[in-house]
């Protein structure tokens, strides 16, 4: 089984993370250097395989978002038409512009690879790094917001477009949403919506196109909604400015990973003591390093220590006595 390790990208697996999250995307860029308030993590097979020496996906976490340039998103109501006496009641979906997420942390950039990688293993390694994005949240819980978004891909025809774009933000923005991100980096929401109507839209001025696609997830994005679901991001009607994608948000510390996270002190094992006693667990190493790993071990949490075998220390480059973050994993 090839073993997975998240850890914080570096310039040399910038390609692969572009060709992880496909075209149509700004080139991905490192966090400025001394930049605490946002990391870019990859999931990395660690196998002798070298057909697996391969990035499986990655992550981009921020700490906060907006706070330089209002972070904008539609928030899909409901308008209701009612008259008692003319026997009518007519509800209306709607759309409002607004910046409701501006200061919330973020997951952004979710991608796997995909060919030639069985299903179980791209869930898998969505998984781990939303999971030990989450654990590295816990273990700096105060440098991060009480909510937090993640924006998802909305749905797009064969050729690429968006008929949530081309039934309402063209006709007020004539350039490329994608270009825009090329451009402003993330700050491109803010500069296209002020272009945008600020008015209340109604959704059935718009395309039967472009109102189907509201919310909507591309069929790319669906493996990336479902981990996050199952981490407890839930859709509550706000979508992306450009293609109607649902923006998932939570509480942060309602989220299961986060309430579960527990500081712990590691203590060697010999390879293999204990193996039936063992759990997995979601370990990350100190929450005080500037370079944080995290990967799925065996072990068994006794007296508030971690036991590990050395070669689980050794993954994460740990000693008897270091700390970290860890919680036992279901199954």
């Amino acid at each position: 089984m090839i073993g997975l390790l998240v850890r914080v990208a570096v310039e040399s697996d910038l390609p692969e993370v572009a060709t992880l999250l496909g075209g149509g995307r700004p080139a991905p860029q490192l966090p400025a250097p001394g930049a605490g308030s946002e990391l870019l993590l990859v999931a990395a097979a660690t196998s002798v395989d070298p057909g697996a020496a391969r990035l499986l996906g990655c992550l981009r976490l921020r700490e906060s978002i907006g706070l330089g340039r209002p972070r904008y998103s539609y928030h899909v109501g409901c308008a209701v038409h009612a008259a008692a006496d003319l026997g009518l009641f007519h509800r209306q979906r709607t759309l409002l512009l607004g910046n409701d997420h501006t200061g919330a942390s973020e997951l952004a950039d979710l991608a796997c690879a995909v060919d030639g990688l069985p299903l179980a293993l791209q869930s898998g390694s969505l998984r781990l790094l939303v999971h030990s994005a989450l654990l590295l949240v816990a273990s700096r819980r105060g440098q991060y917001a009480a909510q937090i978004v993640a924006e998802l891909p909305g749905r797009r025809d064969s050729a690429g477009q968006s008929p949530f774009w081309d039934g309402l933000g063209r006709h007020f923005y004539s350039g490329d949403p994608a270009q825009a991100a090329e451009r402003f980096g993330a700050d491109w929401r803010s500069h296209v919506a002020s272009l945008l109507p600020r008015q209340l839209v109604y959704a059935s001025f718009l395309t039967t196109a472009a109102q189907s696609a509201i919310a909507q997830v591309s069929d790319a994005a669906r493996l990336q909604r479902d981990v996050l679901e199952e981490a407890g991001l839930i859709y509550d009607h706000h979508v992306g400015i450009d293609d109607g994608g649902p923006v998932l948000e939570a509480a942060i510390d309602a989220l299961g990973p986060v309430q579960a996270a527990r500081r712990l002190r590691v203590q060697g094992a010999a390879s293999g003591h204990g193996v039936a006693a063992r759990l997995p667990y979601l370990v990350l190493r100190d929450a005080a390093s500037t370079a944080p790993r995290a990967a799925r071990l065996l072990g068994s949490a006794v007296d508030g220590a971690l036991r590990l075998d050395d070669a689980q220390m050794a993954m994460l480059g740990l000693a008897s006595g270091d700390t970290v973050w860890a919680y036992a994993l279901r199954g």
